[in-house]
């Protein structure tokens, strides 16, 4: 008999935690397969996608979601992807609102996670790890603290200003939530940035999205979710 769930490749500490939550939010079954990164000691691909993952299908990366067979067991990898064929698809009383919410919002909100916060979080990763230093012309992180986030004083003005609830889409996650959890998760788990003093919505926000019981689900079912993990590699000289 043909498997009509969705497969979802998941691998520990990555941005498919999110996905995780969302199914976990969806109340859906779904199979679920866990991959397990490469160890910092691998000799060629530290961190990396193990083979299992790499096997999965051309992509070789998480998260990567099959559909069930009804829609041809087709892979999608990408999270705004994913999470938008599984609200489209299981979300019949649309509690996510990409049918009956703010859809302008949503995609406004969406693409400053893939865009903007994508592009600055992989800077400060970039000066984590010691390819940029405070002063670049990449940037100055971070040095230069407030002033380099001002992707986080835009989505707490948006918080501030936007619909009421205690989410970016209002009482209930939207697919923008969703989206910006890993980022600010990023931002949360590496120091990047004082949430509590300098982004108490925001920091209200990721506390709130934590202590959904979806999400406590989903953390449960995944195999590790340490952005810390990643080192910070000496400045160089």
């Amino acid at each position: 008999m043909a498997d009509n769930k969705p497969t979802l490749h998941h691998m520990n500490c990555s941005q498919s935690q999110r996905i995780l939550w969302l199914l976990e939010e969806l109340n859906i079954e779904y199979n679920l397969i866990s991959h397990e990164r490469n160890s910092p000691n691998h000799p060629t691909r530290p961190y990396h996608s193990p083979p299992s993952l790499i096997a999965a299908g051309h992509y070789g990366k998480s998260p990567l979601l099959i559909t069930g067979a009804k829609d041809g067991s087709r892979p999608i990898p990408e999270s705004s992807a994913i999470a938008t064929y599984l609200i489209r698809t299981f979300d019949s009383e649309d509690k996510f609102g990409l049918k009956s919410g703010d859809w302008i919002r949503d995609e406004i909100l969406t693409s400053i996670a893939s865009t903007t916060f994508n592009h600055v979080h992989i800077q400060a990763l970039m000066f984590d790890w010691g390819v940029l230093k405070a002063g670049d012309s990449a940037g100055n992180f971070p040095s230069s603290g407030k002033a380099y986030w001002t992707v986080l004083a835009d989505l707490e003005y948006e918080l501030k200003n936007g619909p009421q609830g205690g989410y970016f889409m209002g009482e209930h996650p939207g697919r923008a939530d969703i989206l910006l959890e890993f980022p600010m998760s990023m931002v949360n788990q590496r120091n990047w940035a004082d949430l509590k003093a300098d982004y108490p919505l925001l920091d209200a926000w990721l506390e709130r999205v934590y202590a959904r019981d979806a999400w406590k689900r989903g953390l449960a079912k995944g195999n590790g979710y340490d952005l810390s993990m990643f080192p910070k590699i000496p400045e160089r000289r």
